[in-house]
């Protein structure tokens, strides 16, 4: 069994507009702050080594005002602005058809992630998504890894498996869960490659699992 486990932020899908806005509302409305850039949001979620509160709102521990009104504000704000990045419809396709079982694994909500991935029309290509609440940890603690392993019935003596995503956090994750860490360099990070396989776009999945590129084209013209 190949098996093949995604980040869902910043690899399958560009979420960057609507959570920057979800967070700079909080920061007006609870604490008077000026707006972060979408490009300061994205930096201060993927370092390795930070405290978000304090980041986003200027706490140093997590206020629950601020997760209320997040959470409440991000409910009706993440699938306004929300793409999927250039050819991971088709890839996911094209997986699927290989019988190659699917699943994502955030460090965001599993209710937004759901939901967001109901709205890109990819939701249905996954046999299980795993967030941050799922376990009650996030990457690169690997548990949420090991939960959708579990799910499977994969078994890591016998089988290949792999997490394709664009942080150091995955790419730690899937080395303590015994995955093969891809990184995904058309993600958010733009620095660089955090692993020994470096994807520059979707297709080149195929190479790694001896698929023929010849499927993945003839899938896109299908697809356009």
């Amino acid at each position: 069994m190949s098996l093949i486990v995604f980040d869902m932020d910043g690899t399958l899908l560009d979420t960057r507009i609507d959570i920057t806005i979800s967070v700079n509302y909080v920061r007006m409305k609870n604490h008077a702050l000026p707006p972060l850039t979408q490009e300061q949001v994205v930096e201060y979620i993927n370092r390795d080594e930070r405290n978000l509160p304090q980041l986003f709102y200027g706490t140093e521990t997590p206020d629950p005002r601020d997760r209320k009104l997040f959470r409440r504000h991000y409910l009706q704000q993440c699938t306004k602005h929300l793409r999927i990045f250039p050819g991971i419809a088709t890839m996911l396709e094209t997986l699927q058809r290989s019988e190659i079982p699917m699943a994502v694994a955030t460090n965001a909500s599993s209710l937004f992630a759901r939901l967001m991935l109901e709205a890109a029309g990819i939701a249905h290509y996954f046999y299980a998504v795993a967030g941050a609440d799922t376990t009650g940890t996030s990457k690169p603690d690997p548990s949420m890894l090991h939960f959708l392993m579990r799910q499977i019935g994969f078994d890591p003596q016998k089988d290949r498996g792999y997490l394709l995503g664009d942080s150091g956090k995955d790419m730690e994750a899937a080395r303590r869960a015994g995955l093969v860490p891809l990184y995904a360099a058309w993600g958010y990070t733009n620095g660089s490659c955090k692993a020994d396989r470096c994807l520059q776009t979707p297709e080149a999945l195929f190479k790694i699992l001896s698929i023929p590129l010849s499927t993945f084209k003839e899938e896109s013209r299908q697809c356009n």
